[in-house]
């Protein structure tokens, strides 16, 4: 099985390299050849001088009307390439052409064969590691991704955020554990404790928030000051500490289960404790995981702004604040996780006894 993934990947490399022909609304071309020229030395911004240069392209037309012909292309970049970035002769580039398919603007480079790869390793890294459940994960994950497509689809087209959001936390929850792990109890009951703890930490921050000064939320990253900003933010706050929930729900549920099944008439005050004992070897990696996550993820626009004279402060109020609520409110549904799965296991170790007399 390996083997033949193996080969279909290699085959579907090729296919999504030579794929331009379904490019229907831009142009798609192969460079093949560059003249680089330095052009002038500025005040940089990640360094005190900063290289500037222009590439003369050479490329041939890989579709389109002008296809098989030759174009040439100008790009400018510096040695920072924190707005720009410099290209190599084999690179596919989408460009916009002019009339005459002699020259045109570059609009970025091609990038779905590395998108491709990854995918690929992914997927077969999955299935060598866990077979059949590596195969059932990686199709969780795509189905999850045509359902954030649709939800963002849902939101331009007019529907209540909140609403939207509060449906897609219960259906990527529910498809996740169910297609990753089955349909049996332990995935019935990480859903019960998933949703609560995602329910109980949306309170504490919805509570939170009404008492604290609001967030500079039209400093967030790609913000057309809509007029609900801050239920934006709080929607994506719950549902990128989602992940992590379900992470540490079903690592606890499936310990209680194991032991349930060895042993069906173990005492709760055990099993209680089994629970917190798991808890307490994963949750510090968990809370690391959200941070390294969220607050590293926040370093790079807070170095160029340290680079470009802006105070601390600044960078505080302006850029990690975002971080820093992401990371605690993620780090609040963990918690939160180890009481409700005791909680939960708890009435569903009563309903067992009492089912069994």
């Amino acid at each position: 099985m390996l083997l033949i993934l193996i080969v279909a990947a290699v085959i579907g490399y090729v296919l999504v390299n030579h794929d331009a022909g379904l490019y229907r609304d831009m142009t798609v071309v192969k460079i093949t050849d560059i003249s680089t020229k330095h052009t002038e030395t500025q005040t940089g911004v990640l360094s005190d001088k900063e290289n500037y240069y222009v590439q003369t392209i050479t490329a041939n037309i890989l579709n389109g009307e002008y296809k098989g012909k030759t174009a040439t292309l100008s790009n400018q970049y510096t040695d920072s390439n924190v707005r720009d970035e410099a290209y190599a002769v084999g690179d596919q580039l989408l460009v916009d052409l002019a009339r005459d398919g002699t020259t045109g603007k570059i609009l970025e480079q091609k990038r779905d064969t590395l998108v491709y790869l990854l995918v690929a390793v992914l997927l077969i890294g999955l299935i060598a590691v866990a077979d059949r459940a590596g195969f059932f994960s990686f199709l969780s994950v795509c189905i999850n991704l045509v359902l954030l497509l649709f939800a963002l689809h849902c939101y331009l087209t007019g529907w209540n955020i909140m609403a939207l959001t509060a449906c897609m936390i219960f259906l990527f929850t529910v498809l996740s554990l169910l297609i990753g792990n089955g349909v049996n109890r332990r995935s019935l009951l990480a859903i019960v404790v998933t949703l609560l703890s995602i329910a109980v930490t949306a309170g504490i921050y919805l509570l939170v928030r009404a008492v604290t000064p609001a967030l500079q939320y039209q400093m967030l990253e790609y913000a057309v000051v809509p007029d609900d900003l801050s239920a934006l933010f709080f929607c994506e706050t719950m549902v990128g500490g989602l992940g992590a929930v379900m992470d540490v729900a079903i690592s606890l549920i499936s310990t209680a289960d194991e032991l349930l099944e060895q042993n069906p008439h173990i005492a709760y005050d055990q099993l209680r404790k089994s629970v917190r004992t798991v808890s307490d070897d994963i949750m510090g990696t968990m809370v690391n995981v959200l941070f390294f996550t969220y607050i590293c993820g926040g370093l790079p626009g807070m170095l160029l702004m340290l680079r470009n004279a802006m105070t601390m402060s600044f960078v505080w109020e302006y850029v990690l604040s975002f971080e820093m609520v992401r990371f605690l409110a993620g780090s609040i549904g963990l918690v939160l996780a180890v009481p409700i799965t005791q909680l939960v296991l708890r009435v569903w170790v009563k309903r067992q006894e009492a089912a069994h007399g």
